[in-house]
C-alpha cells in the first residue's frame, strides 16, 4: 500500500493527504476520508470546507472532491454553498433525539431477530467485551468506542447485511456527539459497564424480552444525557415514545 503523510489540515497542507495511492481519485475514497474525519470530531462542527483546498491536500481535480462532498451533504454531515465551500453540519439535541429514538426502536427488533441465532463464540466475546468496558480497565476513548460499537454490533449480527448497515451508520452518527460531549465520564462508565453485563446475561440467557428492555433503557440513557447535556430545556419525546414503544406504556425513561 502506498501512502504519502502529511499534517491533518486538509486546508493549509502543503503536502498529500494520507490516502491510498490506488484510489486518490475515488470519490468514496475520499468521502470515506473526510466522513472518519467529522465523525471523530478532526474536523469539527462548524469547519469550513472548501473545494478547491480540498482537492490540493488530496492531490486530485475539483470532480472527486466534488462528488465527495455531494455524498456528505447527502447524509448530512455538511451543508455546501454555492461559492464552492462547504461547513460541517452543527450539532443539535434534535438530531440527537432522532438518532436514539431510531436506534432504541430498530435496533431492540434487531436483537430479537439476532438473539437466538448468537453463536457460543459471539456470547463469549459479548463476555469478554464487557469485561473491557468495565470503568476499571483504563481504555483511552478511541480503544473503548472501538468496544463498544463492537459490542453493539454483535446484538444484531443476525439482522440481516441491510439492517446492519443502518444501524451502524446511526451508531457512527452518534459517536460523533458522545466525542464531543464525553457523556462516559467516570459515573457514566460505571455506569454503562454494568448495563452492559445486564444485557450480556439476558443474551446468554436467551431472554430476548430482557435483553431488549434492557437495551432499550441503556440506549435511552445515553440519549437523554445527552440531551440533557446539549440543552437542559429540550423535550425528548421521540425518546420517551421510542422507549414505551419497546418496553410498553409503563417504561420509565430515567431509569
Amino acid at each position: 500500500m502506498n501512502t504519502s503523510s502529511v499534517s491533518p489540515d486538509a486546508a493549509e497542507s502543503s503536502n498529500v493527504i494520507e490516502i491510498e495511492t490506488a484510489r486518490r481519485d475515488s470519490p468514496d475514497a475520499i468521502y470515506e476520508h473526510l466522513r472518519s474525519r467529522i465523525l471523530s470530531g478532526e474536523l469539527a462542527a462548524g469547519s469550513e470546507l472548501a473545494q478547491l483546498q480540498i482537492a490540493r491536500a488530496y492531490g486530485v481535480s475539483r470532480g472527486p472532491v466534488r462528488e465527495a462532498f455531494r455524498l456528505l451533504q447527502r447524509e448530512g454531515l455538511i451543508e455546501t454553498h454555492i461559492n464552492l465551500r462547504a461547513r460541517v453540519t452543527t450539532l443539535s439535541p434534535d438530531e440527537v433525539e432522532h438518532l436514539y429514538a431510531m436506534r432504541i426502536v430498530n435496533e431492540c427488533m434487531a436483537l430479537a431477530v439476532s438473539l437466538p441465532r448468537l453463536t457460543t463464540d459471539e456470547l463469549d466475546e459479548l463476555d469478554e467485551l464487557v469485561t473491557r468496558l468495565s470503568a476499571d480497565q483504563g481504555l483511552e476513548f478511541f480503544e473503548w468506542e472501538r468496544c463498544h460499537e463492537r459490542f453493539h454490533a454483535l446484538l444484531f449480527a443476525h439482522a440481516g447485511p441491510r439492517t446492519q448497515a443502518m444501524l451502524g451508520h446511526w451508531a457512527d452518527h452518534t459517536e460523533r456527539y458522545r466525542r464531543v460531549y464525553v457523556i462516559e465520564g467516570a459515573s457514566g462508565w460505571t455506569l454503562g459497564a454494568s448495563e452492559h453485563a445486564q444485557i450480556a446475561g439476558a443474551a446468554r440467557r436467551a431472554d430476548i424480552a430482557g435483553a431488549s428492555s434492557l437495551l432499550a433503557h441503556h440506549l435511552a440513557r445515553a440519549g437523554l444525557t445527552l440531551v440533557a447535556i446539549m440543552d437542559p430545556g429540550y423535550e425528548p419525546a421521540l425518546i420517551q415514545a421510542a422507549l414505551r414503544q419497546v418496553c410498553g406504556t409503563g417504561a420509565d425513561p430515567r431509569r
